[in-house]
């Protein structure tokens, strides 16, 4: 019935973009006309629902996949306050691209920070280490590095971390894959 469809929708749809950050609201909104039309289909109207959508998720993927890497080139200004919100259950799906772009920039400081701060715990271990064993040549073969040289370490990884996860993405994620999940 039309509640089934409506159920089936907000799963799909959740289970592509779980995270919010790859639709955009108004994809949500376009696919609400087929919010009863779900039903139909499964008792052998045209499928029209999966193919809208599936297509339209495609496109935000690879529009998303070259957000993040504009994003990764250019180092992030740390010293400006900032919230990003992470919690799926309270976000919303951005309304625009610029809003979309925004959050994603956002996830990302958060990310590179985390790492960043790794990298920096990382390297003062590895000062402590050498003062206190000048003789141990683990200690001995450690190379200090700038903040910078650290911060776009930082961002090169969560670059490579983005990579391997929407290659994976894209290749589990075809057609068949995600009519499967439908």
């Amino acid at each position: 019935d039309d509640n089934f469809s409506k159920i089936v929708l907000k799963k799909f749809t959740g289970d592509l973009d779980d995270d919010k950050n790859i639709f955009l609201q108004s994809d949500i909104d376009a696919f609400k006309k087929y919010e009863n039309k779900i039903d139909d289909e499964i008792h052998g109207a045209e499928l029209e629902s999966f193919f809208t959508i599936n297509d339209t998720y495609l496109k935000r993927l690879d529009e998303t996949t070259v957000l993040y890497k504009d994003i990764l080139a250019k180092p992030f200004d740390f010293t400006k306050d900032e919230n990003v919100l992470l919690d799926h259950d309270r976000l919303l799906f951005p309304r625009t691209e610029a809003e979309k772009k925004d959050n994603w920039r956002k996830r990302l400081k958060y990310m590179v920070l985390v790492k960043y701060v790794d990298l920096q715990t990382e390297r003062e271990k590895g000062t402590t280490a050498k003062i206190d064993s000048a003789q141990d040549k683990t200690a001995a073969k450690f190379v200090y590095k700038a903040d910078s040289t650290l911060e776009r370490e930082a961002r090169e990884s969560v670059r490579k971390q983005l990579e391997r996860y929407f290659s994976t993405k894209k290749t589990h994620e075809t057609a068949d894959e995600n009519f499967t999940t439908f």
